[in-house]
């Protein structure tokens, strides 16, 4: 009886017995190996992520409108124009201020969280469980939810603020200039901060009871352990994930778009906000790729600084 391995040798005339050989040198084989395991990824990579890149930069240099099939080359007019825009540096720092404002936030509330789920008492299973939940829930829902909560005439903040007399009146979290930007970090860092949680408390949990026991038996309190024992493990956990909320806060389009579109006027109106309406509601799509490819110097710039200053993988590997 014929065996589906003698009917796929016969098919690629392998001769028998050649696929533990075959894979035997493949592994055996370091080159080949890493472009088995590493090719597929790479090539990913490349399609998902540098391609489109190199198209916006592309795009950056011509004078390219959406409802003109013809772009005409401009050089770096485009970058000029835009570096030389007021409109563009408000929304520059409106981009680090909910960056900074948003890392912060999330970091103090996810370690201070993480710190809490760390410990053993009844009922901590349920509580990880609840406090995980924000990060499961689309951001689109979020935002909807929040806009809804935080609406100037019927939001349920409002009353709640009433009732407990904290203010006599309503207030317009999203529709007043000076508070939009801070309500939308609050509500940004409500989601994202299980994110630091998620990171820390798993390296929380990899330290060692000893080490605790130790102190305690050397006489160290709470704050002594924490700054001898507890810091220190977590520290590059702590550095690795400010990298990557910074940088993803500072692109952060769709819970900005979804509770405020930009507004009231162009208070809430950060880069990415600022480029989606260069490109869709200007069609000025040269122009919107120029400040997207100062955006991706900025943070590229921005982590080349933070690796070499802080070198949070080696932190990671300690």
């Amino acid at each position: 009886m014929s065996t589906l391995q003698d009917t796929v040798n016969n098919w690629f005339r392998i001769p028998k017995k050649s696929w533990g050989g075959l894979l035997e040198t493949l592994f055996e084989d370091k080159k080949a190996l890493i472009g088995l395991t590493v090719g597929p990824a790479t090539l990913l990579m490349l399609f998902a992520s540098f391609l489109p890149i190199l198209w916006a930069l592309n795009l950056s240099l011509y004078d390219a409108g959406a409802l003109s099939p013809t772009w005409t080359w401009v050089g770096t007019q485009n970058y000029v124009e835009v570096i030389n825009s007021p409109a563009y540096w408000d929304a520059f720092w409106r981009s680090v201020s909910f960056g900074f404002g948003s890392v912060a936030v999330q970091l103090v509330v996810g370690v201070g969280t993480a710190l809490m789920l760390s410990r053993e008492f009844r009922g901590v299973v349920l509580a990880r469980a609840m406090i995980f939940l924000p990060y499961l829930i689309p951001t689109v829902v979020v935002g909807m939810v929040f806009r809804l909560m935080l609406n100037g005439n019927y939001g349920i903040i409002n009353v709640f603020l009433i009732d407990i007399g904290l203010i006599n009146q309503p207030i317009g979290w999203l529709t007043e200039g000076r508070i939009a930007l801070p309500t939308l970090i609050v509500a940004n860092s409500w989601k994202f901060a299980i994110f630091i949680t998620i990171m820390v408390l798993a390296r929380l949990q990899s330290i060692p009871n000893e080490f605790y026991e130790a102190a305690t038996m050397n006489g160290a309190g709470p704050l002594r352990k924490f700054r001898d024992i507890t810091f220190p493990q977590i520290k590059g956990v702590i550095l690795l994930t400010l990298l990557l909320r910074g940088i993803w806060m500072f692109n952060k389009f769709d819970i900005i778009y979804i509770m405020t579109t930009g507004g009231p006027g162009q208070a809430t109106t950060t880069l990415p906000i600022y480029i989606f309406e260069m490109a869709f509601l200007n069609f000025r799509l040269g122009q919107a790729g120029a400040i997207a490819g100062t955006l991706f110097g900025f943070l590229g710039i921005g982590a080349i600084v933070y690796f070499v200053g802080f070198n949070p993988a080696e932190e990671v590997g300690r």
